[in-house]
């Protein structure tokens, strides 16, 4: 079991493309509960401006459930495209080193969440501001996945491409907290 600063470490090598850290990412099937956390983290980073700026009475459980179903909506694009990537380019993965690389890929939400604090405290960001931070990130999410799916699994370049498109969108599609931002 990792401490959270094994874990902290691990996503900043990951977000860095560093290839050693995807392939052992991938290849260990614990990775996943990892993963899971760091999705956890940044749904809740994404609900922490509101938790500061807003005066309802069910924050918790706006939040509570904003946090479900970003987990279950982070679960269903990685299922999708684990099942893309089986089924349709024939490509043979174990779905928790997919999950693992889509959840450390989700991390990269936290960014969002510090434009949402810089827009509320620091008066010359805008929302076209946060607009382009939030593609931005989006951009780079699409990077991750299709950097680590090349690396770590082999897979080609196209389908790579295909596969983290599919995610991204199944992902914005299904998922309300990213609906709050995007």
């Amino acid at each position: 079991m990792n401490t959270f600063k094994d874990v902290w470490n691990q996503f900043k090598l990951f977000i860095k493309f560093d290839i050693e850290t995807v392939q052992k990412i991938s290849n260990d099937r614990y990775e996943s509960g990892n993963a899971f956390l760091i999705v956890f983290i940044s749904l809740l980073s994404l609900y922490a401006p509101f938790l500061f700026s807003s005066r309802f009475n069910n924050l918790s459980d706006i939040i509570f459930f904003g946090i479900l179903d970003g987990a279950f909506a982070w679960v269903f694009s990685s299922l999708a495209m684990w099942f893309m990537l089986g089924k349709v380019f024939k490509e043979n993965l174990d779905i928790n080193s997919v999950t693992s690389i889509t959840g450390y890929t989700h991390g990269l939400v936290v960014f969002i969440s510090l434009g949402l604090f810089l827009q509320s405290y620091v008066s010359f960001i805008d929302l076209r501001t946060l607009q382009i931070l939030t593609l931005g990130v989006f951009f780079w999410m699409y990077l991750a996945i299709t950097k680590s799916l090349e690396n770590a699994f082999f897979i080609d370049k196209n389908n790579a491409k295909i596969s983290g498109a599919v995610f991204l969108f199944i992902l914005i599609w299904t998922s309300e907290p990213l609906k709050i931002v995007f």
